[in-house]
């Protein structure tokens, strides 16, 4: 009778345990399968111009100023360096003094508060990292702007994207990217590469500078190189100029509005890397010479979404303006004549929109699932 009840548990302990397998394994597919509610299969939009009128930080800005003397961030430069060499010195020393971790909460604190807490000890996410490095790079008079690599699809472990920061080189005359959570840029033949080139390129063919285990972050890293976005207006304490990104994705990629954390902001999609490379030194001149607009898709407020439905607002973007006069028709319709925007309803199955500015020549078309 013992043997039995023994036997009898073993069986019940075994099946239990082939229970809890086999749930955690259909959690784990589900997870890794997990489809995005809206898809595009037709994107016939992408910006292929270069007349962006880009916005960034003025090192003259009183709380950059705060942060430069705070931190005495003018003594750890060297006016015999160039904006490359500086811009590492700088970032080696909030490295000694800052822990960085892409798990970590982002917060919405000040910059100040955000490099108090983390030079006491505290930890803090990449986005917070880049924006601690972005403002000290900025207060000490170099040229930055941060930046979001991104994976195009759900592979990666936790968050689909990872933040870096961009400097002006006047040496190379090019903008070069730093990953300074990871303490390392990239070159090719010499040069230090932008993060456009880098995911071109891919980083497993590039040198890996300042990095002893270049192996462990090509394998933790490649999937985020796979596109690329910065802000139109980079300039956070100045009036808002435009609540726009502009995203590099390689030919023939198609762009994905939303993603595992939800819908991205109002972003201009472009697979010619041109428009990434423009000096910030140069004064902007609005040439007028683009021929075509470009559509941009803005989420509305997800508390007026269903199940079978979904609210985005449109624009149309031309010669760093928003069109204030053009004409939409969705799924078909006839041609609709839009006062600068037009509220779009996403349905189930496929959403069609095109654009035209005389009501009658197609311009652009946009392909969603649902």
């Amino acid at each position: 009778m013992r043997k039995n009840n023994i036997l009898y548990r073993i069986i019940i302990f075994a099946v239990i345990t082939l229970g809890i397998f086999i749930w955690n394994f259909k959690a784990r597919i589900d997870s890794s399968s997990k489809s995005i509610g809206i898809n595009i299969t037709k994107w016939d939009n992408f910006y292929s111009g270069s007349d962006i009128h880009f916005y960034y930080l003025d090192s003259a800005n009183e709380n950059l100023l705060k942060l430069k003397t705070k931190y005495k961030l003018d003594k750890i430069i060297d006016s015999k360096l160039d904006q490359l060499q500086n811009s590492m010195k700088i970032m080696d020393y909030i490295n000694k003094n800052v822990k960085a971790e892409s798990t970590s909460m982002t917060s919405d604190k000040t910059t100040l508060a955000i490099m108090e807490g983390a030079f006491d000890g505290g930890k803090i996410s990449d986005s917070d990292y880049t924006t601690i490095y972005e403002e000290s790079l900025a207060s000490v008079g170099i040229n930055v702007r941060r930046g979001v690599l991104r994976s195009t699809d759900n592979k990666v472990k936790g968050k689909s994207y990872f933040n870096v920061c961009e400097i002006w080189s006047d040496k190379y005359n090019k903008w070069v990217m730093i990953d300074g959570v990871n303490g390392c840029y990239m070159k090719e033949k010499g040069i230090p590469l932008g993060a456009t080139q880098i995911v071109d390129k891919g980083i497993g063919k590039l040198e890996i500078v300042n990095l002893k285990n270049a192996s462990k972050y090509i394998k933790n890293m490649t999937d985020y190189y796979e596109s690329y976005s910065i802000s139109v207006d980079n300039n956070k304490y100045g009036e808002l100029k435009s609540n726009s990104k502009v995203a590099y994705l390689k030919d023939k990629e198609l762009p994905k509005i939303e993603t595992k954390e939800g819908f991205i902001q109002p972003t201009i999609f472009v697979n010619d890397p041109k428009v990434f490379a423009t000096s910030p030194k140069l004064q902007y001149v609005n040439a007028a010479k683009e021929k075509i607009p470009t559509l941009i898709l803005a989420k509305k407020d997800l508390k007026n979404d269903t199940k079978s439905e979904q609210y985005f607002t449109i624009g149309a973007f031309m010669n760093s303006y928003m069109l204030p006069d053009y004409f939409i028709s969705v799924n078909g319709s006839d041609f609709i004549k839009v006062d600068t925007f037009y509220d779009l309803k996403i349905i189930k199955g496929t959403n069609s929109i095109k654009l035209s500015r005389d009501g009658k020549t197609l311009e652009r078309e946009v392909v969603l699932e649902k």
